[in-house]
């Protein structure tokens, strides 16, 4: 009981999926709720190629591109783009470490953040624009599955940079020490060439993101996770649209 309770928790909290039950908060669920993570990513993949076989063949690759842009967004309800918005707003304030923490938890809205979420959401839209019509169904499954992995593997490992917040309080009862578990979901990549790729690059990103979150905030806060699960996404398809476009696949 206590593992289904942890993956309804897990879809409460990273979807806007209507699932109206009454979880209990303890260690059990917190825990199996992390381990969750990547299952959630699993869900909202299905849906997105749902999306793309029942419409691909009546719409352009224009609109179908913008609702697979909407539709992994309106899913995750906005939680992580508020995320990515609120580190650009921190960033480049150019301000000292508490500071920026400081403005990460501020409700405002920033003109960098603005500017940095048009520009990330651009360069993706384009990146999909491009491969939408001739990618492995395989991969566009696997891309908010990778990412979510790749989420919870930074919550799992980098130290916190607050003691307060849900990223505290989902680490308060898991550790690296669960790290080992994710490995089922790395073996997702191993399905096909153009998975491996991604899933290389997503631990790349990964490594590159953990550096900088410990540098720039001095660990990592729930926006950073945010931030790393749109970050990464369009890293993901930047790296689908570099394959097709040197014709590696």
């Amino acid at each position: 009981m206590a593992m289904w309770h942890g993956v309804v928790l897990a879809i409460q909290f990273l979807t806007i999926i209507p699932i109206r039950m009454q979880v209990d908060w303890n260690e059990r669920t917190a825990r199996v709720a992390v381990l969750s993570f990547p299952f959630v990513g699993a869900i909202i993949g299905l849906f997105l190629v749902a999306i793309h076989v029942v419409l691909s063949d009546h719409i352009s690759s224009l609109v179908l591109s913008f609702l697979l842009l909407f539709s992994s967004i309106f899913l995750s309800g906005g939680l992580h783009a508020d995320g990515w918005m609120d580190c650009s707003d921190a960033y480049f304030s150019y301000r000292d470490r508490q500071r920026r923490l400081d403005i990460m938890s501020d409700s405002r809205v920033g003109a960098f953040a603005v500017l940095s979420i048009l520009f990330l959401l651009g360069f993706r839209f384009i990146f999909m624009f491009e491969t939408v019509s001739h990618m492995s169904l395989f991969s566009l499954f696997c891309i908010p599955l990778f990412s979510r992995f790749g989420m919870t593997l930074l919550l799992l490992t980098t130290p916190l940079a607050k003691q307060t917040g849900m990223a505290a309080a989902f680490r308060q009862h898991i550790d690296h020490r669960y790290a080992p578990f994710l490995v089922v979901y790395g073996l997702i990549a191993l399905l096909s060439f153009e998975t491996i790729v991604l899933f290389l690059s997503l631990m790349l990103y990964y490594v590159v993101a953990r550096v900088f979150a410990i540098k720039q905030f001095g660990g990592m806060t729930g926006d950073v996770l945010g931030a790393f699960i749109e970050g990464s996404e369009t890293c993901l398809w930047l790296v689908i649209w570099l394959l097709h476009i040197f014709a590696i696949l």
